[in-house]
């Protein structure tokens, strides 16, 4: 569970990265400063929230990287450069079969995108 400075929304990301270091609050949650990256899933029903409101929202938050995986589409969109008015400067979308590479402080995490699972047409 992440901690969000703003009681409106109730988002758990699909996953997330917690900068190393980083330790649970009173309510045994990571809080939203804690976080390098966010990754979520598209589904027909999230849609919309991922794609408008949890963006905004992760930009507000500073979260560094905003990853959409979208099976329809079989791509991943790395968002990053968040700006305190709801929006990523930056993208990069790689397609389902590359390389995922998250550049992370100091790291950068690298995910295997081949065996995703590709959404029916």
């Amino acid at each position: 569970m992440i901690d969000f400075p703003s009681s409106l929304y109730g988002y758990a990301p699909d996953l997330a990265v917690v900068a190393p270091g980083s330790k649970l609050n009173s309510r045994c949650r990571f809080e939203w400063h804690d976080l390098e990256a966010v990754l979520e899933v598209i589904s027909k029903s999230t849609r919309d929230n991922d794609f408008e409101k949890k963006f905004r929202m992760y930009a507000e938050c500073a979260i560094p990287l905003y990853v959409i995986i979208d099976p329809s589409d079989r791509t991943c969109t790395i968002h990053s450069r968040p700006t305190k008015t709801g929006t990523y400067t930056e993208q990069e979308t790689i397609a389902f079969g590359e390389d995922l590479v998250l550049p992370l402080e100091g790291r950068e995490i690298v995910v295997e995108t081949d065996g995703f699972p590709r959404a029916e047409g």
